[in-house]
């Protein structure tokens, strides 16, 4: 009976990581794409984004695997919506502070 169980589980557990990802990874890069936009520096755009999403409120977990796709999902939406006025050095900065 529990073998049935666990894998609904983690199925479930699975869909909230993606939930979370989604939610905040899309957010994350729409409010930075916003700032870069409007000409931000990557350490600005970055601080308008965190203030201006629930991200600081959020206790995500320490979990590097997480983090590594949540940054992954992020820059890929990032690229897409603004890539234009993000260099490589901008996204480098950017990985390291996401991960902070």
């Amino acid at each position: 009976m529990i073998a049935c169980l666990r894998p609904t589980i983690i199925q479930a557990i699975e869909f909230d990581i993606t939930s979370a990802q989604n939610a905040v990874g899309t957010t994350f890069a729409s409010k930075y794409c916003e700032a870069k936009e409007k000409g931000f520096s990557w350490k600005s755009s970055s601080e308008f984004a965190l203030n201006n999403t629930y991200l600081k409120f959020v206790a995500l977990p320490d979990d590097e695997k997480f983090i590594e796709d949540l940054w992954k999902f992020t820059q890929e939406i990032i690229r897409k919506d603004c890539g234009n006025y993000v260099t490589e050095n901008d996204e480098t900065n950017l990985r390291d502070f996401f991960q902070e």
